[in-house]
């Protein structure tokens, strides 16, 4: 039988390809408007279609990639812009969550628990390895979804999520957060403690704290394009 005949390893191979064609689409390796043809990358990766076929809808739903009337699928591409509006889009949802957090009295504190221990539990593995960019970057993600968890609000958690993987993939790329997990650590410390605090500082912090990001990101990310001579 065929490894990938299982369920879960044809989920598995999914979410690889899904990971790498999102990646190369920021890096602009697919330039916008450029076709991405299912039996090419089939062939170039030594698989079947049906797992590109599955990964080009997730990435179209991600916005990456256009779905065409005729059945093909082109590339829609990434840029600094593209990241600005998402990066700011991201912080409208957050500061909403924040705010509703602030004046309501129904919500939930586990979520921020929960990763708060994920990352103390991490902290500790530091004496004993390195803590990589993709691990960290999960957990940055990880724990922006929870302060939207906490509302237990559904359509805002799927507006969040609709933009997660390529924010993750952003970060992951961009070495956004691996050079210092104790700052790492302590800046979300600090916005942690104001949110389960109900300070209504962790607004402002939350903005600092994002927008800190999205300034160091747009550097990286005009470096890497510049580099591989993609015109903006």
């Amino acid at each position: 039988m065929n490894k990938y005949d299982d369920p879960l390893a044809r989920a598995l191979q999914t979410k690889e390809i899904v990971k790498r064609l999102r990646t190369d689409i920021i890096l602009g390796k697919y330039r916008p408007g450029s076709r991405l043809i299912e039996a090419t990358i089939a062939t170039q990766m030594g698989i079947s279609r049906a797992p590109i076929r599955t990964s080009l809808q997730m990435l179209a739903q991600e916005g990456l990639v256009l779905n065409l009337s005729n059945g093909g699928t082109e590339v829609v591409g990434f840029s600094i812009k593209h990241f600005i509006d998402l990066f700011d889009l991201r912080l409208m949802l957050e500061k909403k969550a924040l705010e509703m957090i602030i004046s309501s009295s129904t919500f939930n504190y586990r979520p921020i628990f929960d990763i708060m221990e994920t990352f103390d539990a991490y902290r500790k593995q530091t004496t004993d390895k390195e803590i990589t960019s993709a691990e960290t970057s999960f957990l940055d993600m990880q724990f922006h979804r929870s302060i939207i968890n906490m509302l237990e609000n559904n359509p805002l958690l799927v507006a969040w999520n609709s933009m997660a993987n390529v924010l993750q993939a952003i970060l992951e790329i961009t070495n956004m957060t691996s050079a210092n997990f104790e700052e790492f650590y302590n800046d979300h410390k600090r916005l942690a403690d104001l949110v389960i605090q109900k300070n209504p500082k962790c607004v402002d912090e939350l903005v600092a704290h994002i927008s800190k990001c999205k300034d160091i990101i747009v550097y990286r990310m005009e470096k890497i394009y510049t580099s591989n001579e993609i015109s903006e």
